[in-house]
């Protein structure tokens, strides 16, 4: 992020920033908090440092959330008592200190248009097996839906942004999303794509339901929250394919927490099966500390649903992060093979690539 694009996509000018400029132009900073008086940075290596600035004070941030009220045309006191901004790559948030008792907090995330890591990168560092990043490219070519899965700041999001690279250039893309995260056609510039930006939950539903009138391949849902998930089933018994994530610490909880959000019930017989029959793959973020005192993200969980026989069920063909490969079963098997046209379910010939350019 430079001078300039923050002047363009926030119009707010460096001297606005003041000294947490510093920290807002770093690519490899995500996060930038002021809790209790004192400041963190949070980097892309996931390590979160305290920094003593003597610029950024109480008294700063004050007059900075002042700044950031009037660009936005907001009052904030007391009684309104949380503010909110966001640009293309920032999203900011304060609150008051009648609402956080130990002081005025305020917490700026970062979410750049590009990719946070490359295939060989995810392999070195642990986030998955190369056997993994293989078979789900090769599940995205054959057009599984996929469920990312974990507790907030898990890496969900960077996660779907990272597999969706392996939708084809000319399967259409729909992206729904009330904060800026995806940046699907800034990283992906030369494919087709809509990009759907919304406001309450309200709209969320409706951009889904415009969405399947628009014949998509894709939908990717930045968060499944509530009653766009019938939308998001209908899309799914359509023949659309969808990438979304959705806040749940086991992916094999998937179902129930679906149908958990579901505000009609009836036939409840017929939505667990259409559940199990289509969401595909479930895929658990979690982080991870190493030994070098940092923390990771990791593909904990991958897990496949299914009905088949008039029967549900789901495997678990990652656990812990590592392969089950003895697990596969021999149906997922033959659709990856004839939708790819390779023998090998572990050879996808662009990860093979950017593993190859990135030795």
């Amino acid at each position: 992020m430079t001078e300039e694009s923050g002047k363009m996509d926030f119009k707010l000018s460096r001297q606005h920033f003041g000294p947490l400029w510093k920290y807002v132009c770093q690519e490899e900073i995500t996060n930038v908090d002021w809790d209790s008086g004192q400041l963190w940075v949070k980097y892309a290596n996931r390590t979160r440092k305290r920094v003593q600035d003597p610029e950024i004070t109480e008294e700063f941030i004050h007059r900075f959330s002042l700044i950031v009220a009037n660009h936005e045309s907001k009052s904030f006191h007391r009684l309104n008592y949380i503010l909110s901004a966001e640009t293309e790559q920032l999203r900011i948030t304060f609150t008051h200190e009648a609402f956080s008792v130990s002081g005025r907090s305020m917490s700026i995330r970062k979410s750049l248009p590009r990719l946070r890591f490359t295939a060989r990168e995810a392999v070195e560092c642990g986030y998955c097996e190369e056997k993994v990043m293989h078979l789900l490219a090769n599940c995205v070519r054959s057009g599984f839906n996929f469920v990312f899965c974990g507790e907030p700041g898990q890496g969900k999001t960077e996660a779907a942004k990272f597999f969706s690279s392996f939708i084809r250039s000319h399967e259409k893309v729909i992206t729904v999303e009330d904060l800026r995260e995806w940046h699907y056609h800034a990283i992906h510039p030369q494919k087709d794509c809509i990009e759907f930006k919304v406001s309450s939950p309200e709209a969320y539903e409706k951009a889904v339901a415009v969405s399947l009138r628009m014949n998509p391949k894709w939908i990717m849902i930045a968060e499944t929250r509530s009653r766009e998930v019938r939308y998001l089933l209908e899309s799914w018994s359509n023949g659309v394919n969808c990438m979304t994530t959705l806040h749940v610490d086991d992916a094999r909880k998937i179902p129930d927490r679906i149908l958990n959000m579901l505000e009609n019930r009836q036939d409840a017989d017929r939505l667990v099966n259409q559940v199990y029959a289509d969401v595909g793959l479930g895929i658990l973020l979690q982080e991870q500390e190493t030994e070098a005192d940092r923390t990771v993200h990791r593909i904990r969980q991958v897990c496949l649903y299914y009905r088949e026989n008039e029967e549900n069920g789901c495997i678990l063909l990652v656990e812990d992060g590592r392969l089950r490969e003895n697990r596969i079963p021999e149906f997922m098997k033959q659709r990856i093979r004839e939708c790819t046209g390779e023998s090998d379910i572990f050879f996808h010939p662009k990860v093979q690539q950017m593993l190859e350019e990135q030795r």
